[in-house]
């Protein structure tokens, strides 16, 4: 989605009141897909303030990724929120914070998945319990149990195992 600010970039102190919502493509991050259930909910206002303009938006949107321990599909409900700023000119000063518009156009879906993902955590878990997987026969450790050897020693640190032995 675009959003024209042409005019408001020009008058100082101008405001405009923002409420939408917006479909982005599914995604994958850190190695796990991101399908998206419900469409981006946003809420806010882009504001003029000494020529640069301020967006300040809530968002929300429900998807389903999966579990990073046992793989099992994860429902999510996501808020977060977006800041970002933009200027038709160079800033004065050094701020890496402030994009510099090349036209009177700002492309929302861009500014959306940029904080979207910023906001996502490293991974999810369907439960703080979760067992996972089965190292050895890849059993999801949740729904079953399976009968393999846990002993996983490592070969060079056997000669130690033998030792706490004695």
């Amino acid at each position: 989605m675009i959003l024209d600010v042409s005019q408001l970039i020009q008058n100082d102190g101008a405001v405009k009141e923002l409420d939408f919502s917006s479909t982005l493509d599914n995604l994958s991050f850190n190695g796990q897909d991101i399908v998206f259930e419900t469409p981006f909910h946003l809420k806010g206002a882009v504001k003029n303030i000494a020529g640069v303009l301020y967006l300040n938006l809530t968002a929300d949107v429900s998807f389903t990724t999966q579990c990073a321990r046992c793989l099992d599909s994860v429902s999510v409900h996501f808020p977060f929120e977006i800041s970002e700023a933009f200027s038709k000119a160079e800033p004065d000063t050094e701020d890496d914070d402030i994009t510099v518009l090349e036209s009177g156009n700002i492309d929302l879906d861009e500014v959306i998945e940029r904080a979207f993902v910023g906001a996502l955590p490293i991974n999810y878990l369907c439960s703080e319990d979760c067992k996972g997987l089965c190292p050895v026969c890849g059993c999801n450790l949740n729904h079953e149990t399976c009968t393999c050897d846990s002993d996983n020693t490592d070969p060079r640190l056997a000669v130690l195992k033998q030792f706490l032995k004695d």
